[in-house]
């Protein structure tokens, strides 16, 4: 088993982030004050064009209201993605940012993978694009996404569903509403009482990163501690596993564990 940093908002393993564009990663529920503006200054301003991506959602209307509110926030540029193959690749690969909205991740990779946009959506955050997600949109950052299938009553040896998301944040899982609805128990349940919901952060190239919002973002480093795994749905026992608290303002590095 190899050893991860799990942020939760979040909920992360990490490593040095692939070089690319910024992320911006929303842990879901109500946005922190200030997001839409800030994804604009890192997106180019109020000219860039950004591409709002809803199909985690099976409402008609998804993605609606975040079109309407970053055009409140000064976007002059703002566009649902189309539905047809050609069209919705062209958006994203002319896009200074890319919105990925909540719902479900699992659905969202499948319209992604449905319509061979996965390689793009990498290779425009290679190129620089800024991608951002709320929710499901967030989870879906990581090379191995969280499901939602998972046991949260106990701590057991191959329980929670791990499956491809987009890998735009290398050695790292995203668990959003990760506080707020008392997903310890996928990991721990220490503080399961915090808000973590109207919480954000950015991404820099480097691995580091930035929070926004109310906080805290939860950082669980288990690089270099001793994990013990036995047989499946056995509990899981581990030493010298590292837990950060990171609030507004603040900014998290990753820095070298023996």
């Amino acid at each position: 088993m190899s050893n991860w940093l799990y942020i939760p908002l979040l909920v992360l393993f990490c490593l040095p982030a692939e070089t690319g564009g910024e992320l911006i990663i929303v842990g879901g529920g109500s946005k922190p004050t200030g997001l839409y503006q800030k994804m604009l200054t890192i997106a180019g301003g109020e000219a860039a064009r950004i591409v709002i991506v809803p199909w985690a959602s099976e409402r008609p209307e998804a993605g609606v209201s975040t079109v309407k509110a970053l055009t409140e926030a000064g976007a002059g540029n703002v566009t649902l993605i189309p539905t047809d193959k050609k069209a919705a690749r062209e958006a994203i690969e002319t896009a200074n940012l890319v919105w990925f909205g909540g719902g479900d991740q699992s659905r969202l990779m499948a319209q992604l993978r449905a319509l061979d946009l996965i390689d793009t959506v990498r290779a425009r955050h290679r190129a620089g694009t800024v991608m951002a997600g709320t929710s499901a949109g967030a989870a879906v950052m990581s090379a191995e996404m969280i499901t939602g299938e998972a046991k949260l009553e106990s701590l057991e040896t191959g329980t929670t569903e791990l499956i491809e998301g987009l890998g735009l944040w290398s050695g790292v899982i995203v668990d959003q509403h990760f506080l707020a609805r008392r997903r310890w128990a996928r990991l721990f349940t220490a503080v399961a009482s915090k808000p973590d919901e109207q919480t954000a952060v950015i991404v820099s190239g480097d691995g580091s990163f930035e929070v926004i919002g109310r906080g805290p973002v939860v950082v669980i480093d288990s690089r270099g501690a001793r994990i013990r795994k036995r047989d499946h749905e056995a509990p899981v026992g581990a030493r010298g596993i590292r837990v950060d608290l990171v609030i507004a303002g603040e900014r998290w590095r990753p820095q070298a564990r023996r």
